[in-house]
């Protein structure tokens, strides 16, 4: 008699994922790192099978249910794949054993990338730094630590890793407004199909530190102001009397507010941002409006609020009865109608990453790369960005 397979339910940040998803469109994210030598294949996937232990909530598939979508457990083995195509490519599940997220390997650099149902940057790094802890010491470097994110495979998981926090806060009752104007989007050329572009660039970090001090603000903040003032000077260039507000979508690690360790998705987002149409801004002025709206909205009482009211809609009684089919539908049109209208970009900033012990010689660097947006897809990618016949999942 087979053994009844474990399931888990979507996180309230993950139910958007699937409905959006097309054949060659999802939420989909990348952590790397780059070590001093080259990565091995045939170590690299003994690796993988170590960790994968460590980590229940990856070993799944998603299934569609009548009412919501969910997660199933799976036992096949799990492969590690040249990294040959572009970063953040759809997942084509039937050739890839259902799992949602896949490793990669290229020179000196290991890649993880991830379907966003899974998890959010906290945890893909995490499994990352577990993923080399255990690499290298296969590789001949028995004193390198699980440590500093890395997680021992050696113990079991814990239930509260794989919890689902967003319904376990204690959540006010008090629900705040999603309207906002629209944002201005930068213009883009249409290109080609199966065209993408990056640009990688490093700066100094104490260069870096000194500057966010003289304005009194994080890296963060100055990070995000930079991209409102170029943003607000591209618009005023090119459409003067047209102009809208700029805004930069922000995550914020719940697991700062709320101490939890939970490896699935535990993030929200705001959106600071300034409005052109009341006068150009100086660097120095956006600074002090980003650090105020920062200030204000990443106050724990605001975050709860804005998380219960995506709950309340998760836990209605009328949407709860609704099928899944005609959930995907409705939350795929408000989410092309309004989802990424509301912001101008936005900036993923895992924060500071310690290395683990033993590391210093081994490991380069660390980086993050995201999926191209999905509105930028639609309207300066390929034409014909279509669900398939029978659903993506």
């Amino acid at each position: 008699m087979n053994e009844r397979k474990k399931w888990y339910k979507l996180d309230n940040a993950a139910l958007l994922y699937p409905a959006v998803a097309t054949s060659r469109w999802c939420s989909i994210f990348r952590v790397s790192v780059e070590l001093s030598a080259p990565a091995d294949p045939v170590l690299l996937e003994e690796a993988l099978r170590r960790t994968l232990s460590r980590f229940p909530a990856l070993k799944v598939r998603i299934r569609s249910g009548l009412f919501w979508h969910y997660l199933e457990e799976i036992h096949a083995p799990m492969p590690v794949f040249p990294d040959a195509g572009h970063p953040c490519m759809p997942f084509r599940l039937r050739r890839h054993t259902g799992y949602l997220f896949r490793v990669l390997y290229r020179g000196n650099r290991i890649s993880a990338e991830f379907f966003h149902v899974l998890t959010d940057g906290f945890g893909g790094m995490t499994f990352l730094k577990t993923l080399t802890v255990q690499y290298l010491r296969l590789a001949g470097h028995p004193e390198v630590a699980a440590d500093h994110g890395a997680l021992p495979v050696t113990e079991a998981p814990i239930p509260e890793e794989t919890r689902d926090m967003f319904c376990c806060m204690d959540l006010p009752h008090t629900r705040v407004s999603r309207d906002a104007p629209r944002a201005w989007h930068f213009p883009a050329i249409k290109e080609i199909p199966h065209t993408l572009h990056l640009i990688a660039a490093s700066m100094d970090t104490s260069s870096l530190l000194d500057r966010c001090h003289a304005l009194g603000v994080t890296v963060t903040e100055y990070l995000v102001a930079a991209m409102l003032f170029v943003a607000q000077q591209e618009q005023i260039s090119l459409a003067p009397k047209h102009l809208r507000p700029v805004r930069v979508s922000v995550p914020i690690n719940m697991r700062r507010l709320v101490p939890t360790r939970t490896l699935r998705n535990f993030s929200t987002f705001i959106n600071p941002g300034i409005d052109p149409a009341l006068g150009e801004y100086t660097f120095e002025e956006i600074c002090r409006s980003v650090r105020a709206y920062m200030a204000y909205y990443s106050d724990p009482k605001l975050l709860k609020a804005t998380i219960a009211t995506n709950v309340a809609d998760e836990k209605h009684f009328l949407i709860r009865l609704v099928p899944l089919f005609i959930k995907n539908w409705c939350i795929s049109s408000v989410y092309h109608r309004a989802g990424e209208k509301l912001f101008t970009s936005t900036l993923s900033n895992l924060g500071r990453l310690d290395l683990p012990t033993g590391t210093d010689d081994l490991i380069r660097s660390f980086e993050m790369r995201t999926k191209p947006s999905l509105q930028v897809r639609r309207r300066y990618g390929m034409r014909r960005l279509h669900r398939p016949r029978v659903g993506l999942f």
